[in-house]
């Protein structure tokens, strides 16, 4: 069984390296583009709330929740986003989808470990300008880019005594971010081409704990907190200049540009520490309300190989707020009282300045989890799988001042998968 899922494992995550691409967005030009993952899809149906947790589901924004877990969880999510830009001159539709995450989590007498691979951030935009005033010719300006950073990790999560766990994440962070700029004048064959490439790599840390309180026999308390310090990224870059015949497609000049004479051929980018704090109260696998905010030290970011004059950058945050509800989650004569019906609404700035205006997003989500098979009980622990599927609304930016305004919605859809490993069954 573990061979089989490691393999499964092993062949998703290659998929998932290669393909991953989630953004189709002129906003993800800034910083390290959109910045994609806020929590698998349990998370993400309640606004991102990750101090929600359980002994059959894996939180991977919480490693201190891997403490409680009772079952081996593999976890996979996916999502289709759909996305209407408009501005003032023009309205265009764009769609885009990627695997979210992968993971195996897997309980022990003593600890819980957790580990997978998920995108950190995504680049997908196309722009293009026309110039009619340089010499009586039409002069177009195309930017491209593409890729992004994903994350692996390894989690350790313990419960270190009834209601208090403590959790670590290591991360190593990879990817490739690939930039194009093009210029294209009237009457002339050739155009000229500026192509970039910068391979991102290097570790980052998430500490967490999370305390439960019982406040009545039934009503329990959750209190959660994480801090992931302030990293360095190595971005190592390349360029080259082209020309190429517009007719023909046939190369012309190349040129590799020697970006070490500047120092931008190796740059070391700081990425901010961020800080999440969470509360909820709720009855057990009965009903859930929370509310969380996470706050970053993006203003400080920095990027000379990438140097636009209209984007600036800012400390950045986001508020969530969010809730679940399940009617009987013993019943057996009842499927539709097993669902887990779920909610939330998310507030955020990204940290990106364009043109002067900061850039922020809303949504709401809506959702429910779909048992597939088996019953979580006192005495029953083995068997219990979900589908989690969700429904995102929301909106970014703004459409004055030359800008862009991004109203989207998106389906996302995650599988977990559980079974009972390495623990000593008392019955069978």
């Amino acid at each position: 069984m573990l061979r089989k899922l490691l393999s499964v494992f092993a062949l998703l995550a290659t998929a998932f390296i290669h393909a991953q691409n989630s953004s189709a967005s002129p906003y993800s030009l800034g910083g390290l583009g959109d910045i994609t993952f806020r929590g698998n899809a349990i998370d993400r149906m309640m606004g991102g709330l990750s101090v929600y947790s359980d002994s059959i589901h894996a939180n991977l924004n919480n490693p201190a929740s891997l403490g409680e877990l009772k079952l081996t969880t593999f976890s996979v999510g996916v999502h289709y986003k759909n996305t209407q830009l408009s501005s003032l001159e023009a309205n265009d539709k764009v769609a885009s989808g990627s695997l979210d995450y992968i993971a195996v989590s897997i309980p022990t007498k003593h600890f819980g470990f957790s580990f997978g691979v998920m995108p950190y951030s995504s680049v997908g935009y196309r722009l293009q300008s026309i110039d009619d005033a340089i010499e009586g010719s039409a002069v177009i300006n195309q930017y491209e880019g593409g890729g992004g950073v994903n994350k692996t990790f390894f989690s350790v999560g313990v419960n270190l005594f009834k209601g208090f766990s403590l959790g670590a994440t290591v991360n190593y962070n990879f990817g490739n971010i690939n930039t194009q700029a093009s210029r294209l004048e009237e009457n002339i064959d050739f155009g000229t081409y500026l192509l970039g490439d910068s391979a991102i790599s290097g570790f980052d840390y998430n500490l967490s704990a999370h305390v439960k309180f019982a406040l009545t026999n039934k009503i329990v308390l959750d209190a959660f907190g994480s801090f992931a310090p302030e990293h360095i990224l190595v971005s190592k870059n390349g360029q080259t200049y082209y020309t190429q015949s517009i007719s023909t497609q046939n190369v012309g000049a190349v040129q590799e540009v020697d970006l070490s004479s500047s120092g931008l051929d190796e740059l070391s980018l700081t990425i901010g520490d961020r800080m999440s704090y969470g509360l909820s109260v709720g009855q057990d696998k009965k009903w859930l309300f929370g509310a969380q905010i996470t706050l970053i030290n993006s203003g400080n970011y920095r990027n000379d190989f990438i140097r636009l004059n209209n984007i600036s950058y800012e400390d950045s945050s986001r508020l969530s707020v969010g809730g679940m509800y399940i009617p009987n989650y013993e019943s057996i004569t009842s499927y539709w009282k097993r669902i887990a019906y779920r909610a939330g609404f998310r507030q955020e700035t990204s940290g990106v300045i364009v043109n002067s205006v900061p850039l922020e997003e809303t949504g709401i989500s809506f959702g429910v989890s779909l048992p597939l098979g088996g019953f979580y009980s006192a005495t029953n622990v083995s068997g219990y799988s979900n589908l989690n599927v969700g429904l995102e609304l929301g909106q970014r930016g703004v459409d004055t001042g030359g800008l862009v305004k991004e109203s989207f919605w998106a389906i996302r859809v995650g599988l977990s998968l559980n079974d009972l490993w390495f623990i000593k069954r008392k019955y069978n």
